[in-house]
This record gives structure tokens, C-alpha cells and sequence, in this order.
């Protein structure tokens, strides 16, 4: 018998196949992300700490709809699971429109993201700084939606490898542009005189380096989706679908419950990294190290969770809920190995890798303890986000909706006031409460995985409605 299967691992071939991709995305946009809080952080730690404040308000905006607009992959694999191409175009196509929607109204939220950062009580040149950062991100917010449904559609049909080399091609252009737009440019001596010289722009750099790359992600997939001949042949994509009321309360019915979870999830995150701000730059720079060091658990992890999204949705589609059962109990069982091992490499040396970002002694005088609660912090992350993606790939979102609103803003966010605020404790304390709140959400999402009802629901219109999502 293989290692693999000795450890309960039957198809892991097949899983490593569908994750490794994304895992490979996510880790470019980790990079990516890296880079820029590493060219910030050289920068100040007031441009580091409001980059990771901006971008967190930024994203909590979004979480309001990225699941319905990622919803796409859920339709699109039930749909590919039980041969209905139809259904696969259709369904893409109503995506398109919710995403061109929710992005214009992400880019109108940003010009008003001053109101949300009065409420930090951070530094003004904190908030003056995040507000530009916010401003200029939230341009791409449409280019960010797109992203997620056609994501979805490639994702759905069991094609992780196109989503992969435009987001890797997206991620080195932001690389570029971020040095040469953080630090500015000379320019090219052409005939005596210098040209194409840029002034360095710091944090609004970072901002329009990000944004451009996301315009860029959005142009390759809108390319590789009509392009194909065998996609206008065989889904039709080339011909736009009439906007279709039945498919976007189907859509929403499953998207609107994990986008509201999603929001809720961030906007306890984006409390607790605001409450963290109170305690001065350094802690906030502390913070977004921490949340850095976190990203290389969480993007491999997010690959394992779309492999769980699409293979669960394939077999719910094609009315096969034990082999989805036996992706499920596999997909929990690598997440677990992967977490363990990856929680003891950032124990040991977490400390090190803050000196990667920073050189002050303030902001390195919390690295030890801080590492230590990001190894624990993702283990519970991990078991959290692949409960969510077996739930979700079925159509089972609103008790995991219920259950963030229970967890984060019932204990979460008054769990980090009590001990910041209250008890004036630091930014540890703040990441105690975090770990302990995981803890609860991986638990919770697991019980409901465990209890079976999302084995018989169902999600598109005309089907028995005794069985449809409820």
C-alpha cells in the first residue's frame, strides 16, 4: 500500500492536480503582496502600516459581493458535472453581469472610505495615507469582479491552469511597477536627455502598480473566455445571454449568504487590525508582518479549498454525494497535514523572517510570540476555509453565514476590545482572541460538514423544490 493511502489519502493525485494551480496562483499574488509590504516597509512604517490598513478596508468592501461573483464556480461545476452546457454558459454569463455591477458600486464606496477610517481612530496621517491607497485600489473593483466569475467558470469546468498563467503574468507586472513607481525611475538617457524619468510616489505608487496588474488579470481572462472556438461552440460564450432574473436569484440565493460571511469575516478583521492601530505604527506594522507570514499558509491553503469547491460540485452535480463525501474527508485530511507541518517551519523561524520586512527594533521586539500565534492561528484557518469550500461547492452557505455572524461579531470583536482596550493588553492578546476565534468557525464548519445536509440540496431553478437550498 502507497504512504498516500496509509494516511488516508486515496486521491490525492487527482486533488493535487486541481489545487496545485491555484495554490501557485495564490502564491504569485503572496509574492505579490510581499513585495510590496517589503518595498513599503523600506519606505516607513507609517507607508507599511496604512498599505495593510487600506488594503484590509479595501478587501472587506469587496467581500460584500466576491462570492457572488466567484458563485460562478459552484453553477458552472454542478452545471459540468451533470453534462448541461447550456447551463454553463448561462450561468457565466449572469456572473458577468453581477461582476460588472458590484464593481461599479465597490468603485463609488471608495470615494467614502474616509467615513470608515474616522471610525479607526487612527493617526490622521494613518488615515491620509490608507485613503489614498483605498481610493485608487477600488478603480480596479470591477477588473477584481470579473476576476472572480470568469475564475469561476475555468475553475468549474476543471481548468485551473489559464486562472494560473494570467494571474502569474498579472503578479510580475505588479512587481515591476511597484519599483519602479514606490521608488520612482531616472529615466533613459535618449539624446542627452533623460526620459520616461517618475517621481517616487510611495504608497499611491503601490496602490496604481496593484491596480493596473488587476486590469491586466481581467483583460487575459476575457481574452482566453471568447476567444476559443471550442467555447463558442460548445457553451455559445460569444453570444451575450439576456439578463436572466431566474438564474441571478439562483445565483444569489447561493452567493449573497457566503458574500455576507465573507464580509462579516473581514470586517471583524478589519476591526481588529483598526483596534491594533491605536497602540502606534509599530503594533500595525507587527500586525500586517503577522497577516504576511500568514498569506504563504493561506493561498496554498485556498488551492486545496477550490479543489474541494469543484470536485464536491462535480459529484453534487452528478448526483454522487458519497464520492463527494470521500473528496471531502481527503481534502480535510492534507489541509490538516499541511497546516501541522507549516506551523512548526514558523515556529522556528518566524522571528527571522520580520527582519525581511523591517529593521525596527520596536516592531522586532514583538516578532517572537506573534510568529508562534500565526502558527497556531492558520492550522484552525486552514480546517475553517476547507469546511467552507466542501459547504459551498454543495450550494451550503447560510449556516456557515449564521456562524461567522455568531463567532466574529458575537465573540470575535468583543473578545479583542476586552483585551486591547479594556484589559490593555497588546497586539498579542489582539492574536490570542484571533486564534481562539478560528477555533470556533473550523469547529463549527466542520460539525455542519459532518451532519450531512448539504449531501441533497440543490441550486438551480426547476428542480424538486424539497430539495433545493434552503
Amino acid at each position: 500500500m502507497r504512504f498516500a493511502e496509509r494516511i488516508g489519502i486515496r486521491h490525492g493525485r487527482e486533488i493535487l492536480s486541481l489545487a496545485t494551480p491555484t495554490v501557485v496562483t495564490m502564491l504569485s499574488h503572496t509574492l505579490m503582496w510581499t513585495v510590496d509590504a517589503a518595498f513599503l516597509g523600506h519606505v516607513s512604517s507609517l507607508a507599511l502600516g496604512a498599505a495593510g490598513l487600506g488594503g484590509m478596508i479595501t478587501w472587506t468592501m469587496y467581500t460584500i459581493f466576491n462570492a457572488l461573483s466567484r458563485v460562478t464556480s459552484t453553477f458552472v461545476a454542478q452545471a459540468n458535472g451533470r453534462g448541461d452546457d447550456r447551463a454553463v454558459g448561462d450561468y457565466t454569463w449572469q456572473g458577468i453581469y453581477i461582476a460588472l455591477a458590484t464593481g461599479l458600486l465597490l468603485t463609488l464606496a471608495g470615494g467614502w472610505s474616509r467615513i470608515i477610517l474616522g471610525w479607526t481612530g487612527n493617526s490622521p496621517e494613518i488615515q491620509d495615507a490608507s485613503y489614498v491607497y483605498i481610493r485608487i485600489r477600488t478603480f480596479s473593483a470591477v477588473g477584481t469582479q470579473l476576476v472572480m466569475c470568469l475564475t469561476g467558470f475555468f475553475n468549474g469546468r476543471k481548468d485551473v491552469k489559464t486562472p494560473m498563467i494570467s494571474g502569474i503574468a498579472a503578479n510580475l507586472l505588479n512587481v515591476v511597477l511597484d519599483y519602479f513607481l514606490i521608488f520612482g525611475f531616472r529615466g533613459i538617457s535618449i539624446g542627452g536627455e533623460l526620459r520616461f524619468a517618475v517621481e517616487p510616489m510611495g504608497i499611491r505608487g503601490a496602490a496604481i502598480a496593484t491596480s493596473l496588474a488587476v486590469a491586466t488579470n481581467a483583460a487575459i481572462l476575457l481574452f482566453c473566455f471568447f476567444s476559443p472556438a471550442r467555447f463558442r461552440a460548445r457553451y455559445r460564450v460569444h453570444l451575450p445571454r439576456v439578463l436572466s432574473l431566474a438564474k441571478i436569484r439562483d445565483m444569489a440565493r447561493v452567493g449573497l449568504p457566503a458574500s455576507i460571511g465573507d464580509f462579516i469575516d473581514m470586517a471583524g478583521f478589519t476591526v481588529f487590525s483598526a483596534l491594533i492601530g491605536r497602540a502606534g505604527a509599530a503594533s500595525l506594522a507587527a500586525s500586517q508582518i503577522t497577516i504576511q507570514i500568514l498569506s504563504f499558509s493561506f493561498m496554498p491553503l485556498w488551492g486545496l479549498t477550490m479543489a474541494a469547491t469543484i470536485l464536491v460540485g462535480n459529484q453534487i452535480g452528478a448526483r454522487d454525494p458519497d464520492r463527494a463525501e470521500r473528496y471531502g474527508n481527503e481534502v480535510y485530511l492534507l489541509c490538516l497535514y499541511y497546516t501541522v507541518v507549516f506551523a512548526a517551519v514558523v515556529a522556528l523561524v518566524g522571528r527571522g523572517v520580520f527582519r525581511f520586512f523591517t529593521a525596527d527594533p520596536e516592531v522586532l521586539a514583538m516578532a517572537g510570540g506573534l510568529a508562534l500565534a500565526a502558527a497556531i492561528f492558520q492550522i484552525f484557518d486552514g480546517l475553517r476555509m476547507i469546511g467552507l469550500g466542501i459547504l459551498q461547492g454543495a450550494g451550503d452557505t447560510r449556516f456557515p453565514m449564521a456562524l461567522a455572524f455568531v463567532v466574529f461579531l458575537l465573540f470575535f470583536v468583543p473578545a479583542t476590545y476586552y483585551l486591547v482596550e479594556v484589559r490593555g493588553g497588546g497586539v498579542l492578546d489582539a492574536w490570542i482572541a484571533g486564534c481562539a476565534s478560528y477555533f470556533l468557525m473550523a469547529a463549527g464548519t466542520y460539525y455542519r460538514y459532518r451532519a450531512g445536509k448539504w449531501r441533497a440540496m440543490r441550486i438551480f431553478s426547476g428542480e424538486p423544490a424539497a430539495d433545493r437550498h434552503e
